[in-house]
């Protein structure tokens, strides 16, 4: 009986991997060359759409209890719409910087939020989700362009889009290569894709272990890659990365408390019942532990032959394209990140 084939990232490919994170009745494997995590055996498509089927995915009143709606999801995702919307304009600050506004398709646009930011700018942007709330939300509410779908889609003809944008949606598909590829197919030569994913390979994701929210989510989480495996993913579907940043998250202080109530359940939530019901629940603060980015490719058409020598090599690090913020805000991106990199060193072991 031959012997069965070894697990291959879905990043970078590589059959070099380990036994990771245990998670409920999941388990996650670890790639030794680039650190991207993904599910072993992960639910069936059925099962996955289903997390996504109506407006509690959005606005999830249980959110973090786990008995009742766990962590999935969000707390108020519509609440945050000014502060999202401030972060997808700055994404698209660094696409313009490298292609003119033109046709831009949004994929698991949700609510329409990233399509209404781009109508702003001067995009001919449209975009597509599987949640038809969503859609008619988008539709009705927000008053873009948005339809009930997924990729691929062999309506959309080759070369349609100047832009693509994956805003924390690669994170829940079950092959993200296909989405990748599917990308590059209705992308003319020289256009941008922008993703925005979680970070399996920063110092703080892999010190909170079993701990980091990202992880908790699964199965709605089922592949969470590295810069460095995404980096490879892109270059071999024709893509050539041009930079990258991390992405915080900017949000009342109420929000940001019950996103990372998983850290350490007692002492946060103890510190959102304390400040739901003051002042300080509404103020809005940017919390940034270096455990996302956005990662940006050019599409070349090409296999990424430069680099095949180190196909996970990171590209140049970006510096952020900020619009002034209101002084309520207060940006703690490397004091959180300091302090989440104080956690046990313990936890470390179990990745």
């Amino acid at each position: 009986m031959p012997a069965a084939e070894a697990p291959r990232c879905p990043g970078c490919g590589s059959d070099r991997s380990r036994p990771g994170l245990g998670i409920r009745d999941y388990r996650f494997r670890r790639c030794r060359r680039c650190a991207t995590l993904w599910v072993a055996d992960p639910p069936g498509g059925d099962a996955v759409a289903s997390l996504y089927a109506d407006d509690r995915y959005f606005v999830n009143p249980n959110f973090g209890d786990a008995e009742l709606g766990g962590y999935h999801g969000y707390l108020d995702y519509l609440a945050d719409r000014e502060q999202i919307e401030a972060k997808f304009a700055d994404i698209l600050r660094h696409v313009e910087a490298e292609v003119d506004p033109g046709a831009l398709l949004d994929v698991g646009a949700g609510p329409g939020f990233m399509v209404s930011v781009g109508r702003a700018r001067g995009w001919e942007a449209s975009g597509i989700d599987l949640n038809r709330w969503a859609v008619d939300f988008a539709r009705d509410r927000v008053g873009v362009d948005v339809r009930e779908g997924s990729l691929p889609d062999p309506q959309i003809e080759a070369g349609r889009y100047d832009g693509v944008t994956m805003m924390d949606l690669l994170e829940h598909v079950p092959d993200p290569a296909a989405l990748i590829a599917e990308a590059a197919r209705i992308l003319r030569p020289g256009g941008i894709i922008a993703v925005l994913t979680p970070d399996a390979g920063s110092p703080v994701s892999r010190a909170l272990g079993r701990r980091w929210p990202e992880v908790i989510r699964v199965p709605e989480h089922l592949v969470l890659f590295s810069i460095g495996g995404l980096a490879a993913l892109l270059r071999g579907r024709g893509f050539d990365p041009i930079g990258w940043h991390s992405v915080g998250k900017t949000s009342s202080v109420q929000t940001l408390l019950a996103d990372v109530t998983p850290i350490a359940p007692r002492l946060f939530s103890r510190l959102e019942r304390a400040s739901s019901e003051t002042w300080l629940a509404r103020r809005t603060f940017e919390l940034d532990p270096h455990t996302k980015f956005c990662i940006y490719a050019r599409l070349t058409g090409t296999d990424g032959g430069a680099t095949k020598a180190d196909p996970t090599r990171r590209p140049p690090r970006l510096a952020k394209r900020r619009r002034t913020r209101r002084r309520a805000q207060r940006t703690f991106e490397n004091d959180s990140s300091r302090g989440f990199r104080s956690l046990s060193s313990s936890s470390q072991r179990m990745l």
